[in-house]
Formats: C-alpha cells, sequence, structure tokens
C-alpha cells in the first residue's frame, strides 16, 4: 500500500495506484484555547465563529472559547508583545 498526500487528506492507494476502498485520513487541527492537535471528525465539539469553525478536544475548551472568543483567539498576539 502506497500513502498519497493530496493537500489536507492523505488517501490509501494500492500498489496498482486505484484507490483502496477510499480510506481517508483527516489533517489535525488545534484546539485555539489549549492547543492540542485533533481530529476534527472526533472532536469532542465545534463552534463557528466569523465564518470559521473551531474544534475542542473538551466541552471545558468549547465553553471557554464560547465565553470570549476573541480573547481566545488573541491570546497569541498578546504574549509576543
Amino acid at each position: 500500500m502506497i500513502m498519497i498526500m493530496t493537500g489536507c487528506i492523505a488517501q490509501e492507494r494500492s500498489k496498482d495506484g486505484a484507490p483502496d476502498q477510499m480510506q481517508t485520513q483527516a489533517a489535525t487541527v488545534t484546539d485555539p484555547v489549549c492547543g492540542m492537535q485533533i481530529d476534527p471528525a472526533k472532536a469532542a465539539n465545534k463552534s463557528d465563529y466569523k465564518g470559521k469553525t473551531y474544534y475542542f478536544c473538551s466541552d471545558h475548551c468549547k465553553t471557554t472559547f464560547d465565553d470570549n472568543p476573541e480573547a481566545v483567539l488573541n491570546k497569541d498576539s498578546k504574549k509576543k508583545q
């Protein structure tokens, strides 16, 4: 079996190049609250904010984000100052 990376999705292919039952692996995303890398398909929860979807490892991280999304999203820029 050969792994071919195409953008954000890796598709498994058999040696003849055909898709192997179209098994795909999604790229991970970063929980904006705790920084944990998670698979969006397995995320505990998600929130949409300003046209973007954010994924969370736990309900606690989602609640923290929902309480003040701007503070969470701007925490990295404050650390750099």
